[in-house]
Parts: structure tokens; sequence; C-alpha cells
């Protein structure tokens, strides 16, 4: 997608024309809307630290802070399938102190629960 492409789909979605926008760590800094109300990671932030992957705990945040801002509701949900992604987000966690604030999904079951009381809240 080029530049032009870029911009007009983020303009759609600041004025509410697209609801759903799909995007890399390049936007996770450089979107302001304030009314996201849920992200979802299809992957865990990562970065090297001395030739080694680990979690990436100020990405994280860049992304997550799209939703819930100024005193309203929001969701983060980080999505991985990797036992080394369960590390990097476990990382990211307790960097933050966050441990105790998360809900760990054991299955599709309850990503579909959730994502149904979501449906059906207030957001």
């Amino acid at each position: 997608m080029d530049f032009a492409e870029r911009d007009e789909m983020i303009e759609k979605f600041r004025t509410g024309e697209v609801k759903v926008i799909i995007t890399t760590n390049l936007l996770a800094r450089g979107i302001d809307v304030p009314e996201v109300q849920i992200v979802i990671n299809f992957d865990v932030p990562t970065m090297r630290v001395g030739g080694k992957q680990v979690g990436d705990p100020e990405n994280y945040l860049h992304r997550i802070g799209r939703t819930g801002r100024f005193g309203t509701k929001g969701l983060a949900l980080s999505i991985y399938d990797r036992e080394c992604d369960k590390e990097f987000l476990d990382q990211i966690l307790a960097h933050y102190n966050m441990a105790s604030k998360c809900k760990l999904l054991s299955g599709p079951e309850q990503l579909k629960e959730l994502l149904e009381d979501i449906a059906k809240s207030d957001f």
C-alpha cells in the first residue's frame, strides 16, 4: 500500500467510515483515534537485545495504548500460538507488572464467549 492509500484509509478510520483497521508496528505510534475500543495483537511484539529475541514492552504499550484512553473502556487482546510468544508476552507483562490484570483464554470456545460478550457490551 502506498502512502496516499494508507493516509486515505487512516482518515476513513478516524472518521468512522471504516470500523476495523489492520496495521503493523509502523502505525502503533502514528495514529490518534480516541474512539478506538479494541486492539487485537495478532502477534506479540519483539525486539533483539544482545542477539536474543525478547518481548518488546515499548511497542506493546504503543499498540494497546490506542484503546481505552481518556477514561473510556477498552480491551487489548493478544493472540499467540507458539510457546516462545507466550514467553515474550510474559516478559512484557512482567515489565509493566500487569500479569494479574490479564486473563489467559484456554481455547477457541473461551475466545468465542469473550467476543460474544464484547458484542453485547456498551463498548
